[in-house]
């Protein structure tokens, strides 16, 4: 089941979402502390969504608008809806839960009848990169950028046939990201 985050699950959140990251590479320093702050992520995004099986709580995704203070991206948007922080328990990988949580964020883009879904992953989260890719999803290589624990790189998915016609076109790749302080305005 998935449904809209509550305050009494903010420690299972956040301690999911530390161990889903910690699985895979090493998160430091003041994006750490983000990470274990669903209530930041909910106050600031449009919906901070769980996924539950049997009561327990197995997954988790914050979807977001432009307008909303948890976006990530570049001024101009190259998309209208997003997500980021998709966390899923490590014991219950390959369940199909974050193809569910990601699923229903194209649903929720739909619903705001948006055009794009983007998204920013670490270089290394390879498992949820091939996910993303079995969702029709593309790489945008040319708004990667760099963070403190590594390169960021950028997945979009158009939800619309004419998305492109409303966003800048795809730009060059540089040969070295660009630190993402320089590129997003937030």
């Amino acid at each position: 089941m998935i449904r809209d985050f509550a305050p009494q699950d903010a420690d299972a959140v956040g301690s999911l979402t530390l161990a889903a990251y910690d699985g895979y590479g090493s998160i430091t320093g003041p994006y750490r502390e983000q990470l274990a702050a669903p209530r930041r992520r909910a106050a600031g995004s449009t919906a901070l969504l769980v996924a539950e099986v049997a009561g327990r709580i197995v997954g988790t995704v914050t979807f977001v608008l432009p307008e909303d203070p948890e976006w990530e991206g570049p001024d101009p948007p190259h998309a209208d809806a997003g997500f980021r922080v998709l966390a899923v328990a490590p014991d219950t990988e390959g369940r199909g839960v974050g193809r569910a949580l990601v699923t229903h964020c194209v649903d929720l883009a739909l619903h705001h009848e948006r055009r794009r879904l983007m998204l920013t992953s670490m270089a290394w989260m390879t498992r949820a990169h091939r996910l993303y890719d079995t969702l029709g999803f593309t790489r945008r290589p040319d708004l990667d950028v760099r963070f403190p624990g590594g390169i960021g790189v950028v997945y979009q998915r158009d939800l619309v046939p004419d998305a492109a016609a409303h966003f800048p076109p795809p730009g060059p790749v540089p040969s070295t990201p660009p630190w993402f302080e320089d590129v997003w305005s937030r």
